[in-house]
């Protein structure tokens, strides 16, 4: 009889120990009144909350008589427990808990989760260890309140890029009365200058946003490519005489004395006004009128400056070397 007793007592202990365990969120009894308010505050002072952090609801659980209980508080980054072993009339242990904020953090092209009880940005990330360059950009700013679950993190470089670019040289032409005209006299070579470029380069996340040019510097000057140009007429033969008015359809000098093709000069020696033409047509001497020696378009005599009196002007027409 004595063994039956024995064994339901250890029964009762039994089921007793196991129902704290698995069912500790209740109070011990109808009873028992706790002021969870004054408990949570006393919590509060325990788990020695910063001035910039953020408190969390709190968790209260109650553990039966019986039940595995946990001595010490424990303080880590992602949650603070408090433990009481009375409280009031309540007997057994009642467990505070804290549980940090969960956000995830998208850094460039990384993403993870942190825990932190920080109240801003800023300090959630200092807490975990994230450094932060002065041209990243966080989405909530770093010294606002996480208002959302995420917090953006875009990496900002600047960078400068040097370019070194040619710079064109020009050809200048010097005319030169010492050469004979429609020849051509290079002086000196010409030589191209270089210009510096540099840029500054923004990459968000590694992706070029925006370059701008900050420097311009000449490193090298250009030279200039001289070229003398002769103007010298050598004259190898020459007539004087009337030039009258023509109005050829495909015509525009007409000679008496030299073949089509010949560089001629005309000038007029009422003026002094002149002309480089080219003959386009003849008729020959046989067939000229008496003193007239060209024919010439009205575009021709008007370079002659001819004012229209009498049958045309007197020109000097001399024959040139090519």
């Amino acid at each position: 009889m004595s063994k039956i007793i024995f064994r339901l007592v250890l029964l009762v202990s039994i089921v007793a120990v196991l129902w704290g365990q698995f069912f500790p969120k209740t109070q011990a009894s109808e009873n028992v009144t706790i002021d969870e308010r004054e408990l949570t505050k006393i919590a509060q002072n325990r788990a020695n909350f910063l001035a910039d952090d953020k408190i969390p609801e709190a968790q209260i659980n109650y553990l039966f008589a019986g039940a595995k209980a946990q001595v010490n508080d424990i303080f880590s980054p992602s949650k603070k427990v408090i433990n009481f072993f009375s409280f009031g009339s309540f007997a057994g242990q009642i467990q505070i808990i804290y549980y940090a904020p969960q956000y995830t953090v998208c850094d460039g092209k990384k993403q993870y989760n942190i825990k932190s009880f920080k109240n801003s940005v800023g300090g959630i990330l200092s807490q975990v260890g994230v450094e932060l360059a002065n041209e990243d950009i966080v989405d909530p700013p770093v010294d606002s309140q996480p208002v959302k679950e995420s917090i953006k993190i875009t990496r900002v470089s600047l960078t400068q890029i040097e370019k070194v670019e040619p710079i064109a040289y020009q050809t200048k032409e010097i005319k030169d009365n010492t050469l004979e005209r429609g020849l051509k006299k290079i002086d000196s070579e010409g030589k191209l200058g270089h210009r510096k470029l540099v840029y500054q380069v923004r990459r968000e996340d590694g992706v070029e946003v925006s370059r701008e040019l900050i420097k311009d510097e000449i490193v090298e000057k250009p030279t200039n490519k001289i070229v003398r140009i002769g103007t010298k007429v050598i004259v190898l033969s020459s007539v004087r005489g009337y030039a009258t008015i023509y109005n050829p359809s495909s015509c525009t000098v007409v000679s008496a004395n030299y073949k089509k093709g010949t560089s001629i000069r005309i000038t007029n020696l009422k003026n002094g006004a002149s002309a480089i033409k080219n003959v386009d047509c003849t008729w020959g001497i046989a067939s000229a009128p008496d003193g007239i020696v060209l024919d010439l378009s009205r575009s021709v005599l008007s370079e002659l400056k001819y004012d229209g009196s009498g049958k045309g002007p007197l020109v000097l027409v001399e024959e040139l070397k090519k």
